[in-house]
């Protein structure tokens, strides 16, 4: 999974440390407002390793008592700039003890 999925695992931790809250209690509260979460799935989403829906960034928000743009950093993610213009695609790396192929067509062998 690529972390860009989940910028707010950080937050997530760093707020429910502020709050003196372990993963169950948070957890447990998440649960009575009626947001499916388990404490494998949070300790996921604060390690960035499962992507946050747009409803479990509300109930984080509710539950740690911050506004839902509390939750994202303050960085920005990306530059702006368009990728991949100049950029060479690679594949796969060559091996080096293959031959080569040769350019010339099948018909002509």
């Amino acid at each position: 999974m690529h972390r860009d999925g989940n910028v707010i695992g950080p937050n997530v931790a760093k707020f429910r440390y502020q709050r003196n809250l372990t993963q169950d209690d948070l957890v447990g509260k998440l649960q009575l407002l009626g947001c499916y979460m388990t404490r494998n799935i949070l300790a996921s989403i604060e390690t960035q390793r499962c992507p946050v829906t747009d409803k479990q960034i509300e109930f984080f928000a509710h539950v740690l008592g911050v506004k839902e743009g509390d939750l994202f950093p303050t960085r920005r993610h990306f530059s702006g700039q368009v990728v991949g213009l100049n950029t060479e695609i690679r594949t796969r790396r060559r091996c080096p003890r293959r031959r080569r192929r040769s350019r010339e067509p099948l018909a002509r062998r």
